[in-house]
């Protein structure tokens, strides 16, 4: 089985992000304190972003993924119509 390769713009594109990512850790360095709705997170800045970041991917993924699930016990609920075509010339 052949590999597909990834495109050059991937690649491009995947450097830049980590680039960056690197710029905003060393410049987001400084110890701070976010004040959220009902809670208070103290620590590195760059570590309360990135915990923030997977924290709103894995809500998006996880609604994403019972938005689906209903849609497809919808779709299974449905009637299918299927068209047969008649013998006829």
């Amino acid at each position: 089985m052949e590999e597909k390769k990834k495109p050059l713009i991937f690649w491009i594109t995947a450097g830049l992000i980590v680039v960056v990512s690197v710029l905003l850790a060393i410049m987001n360095w400084t110890e701070t304190t976010i004040s959220f709705i009902f809670f208070e997170v103290r620590g590195r800045l760059i570590f309360i972003l990135v915990i923030f970041f997977f924290l709103g991917f894995f809500l998006g993924k996880l609604t994403s993924y019972f938005s689906n699930r209903k849609k497809k016990k919808k779709e299974e609920e449905e009637p299918k119509v299927t068209f047969v075509e008649s013998g006829k010339d």
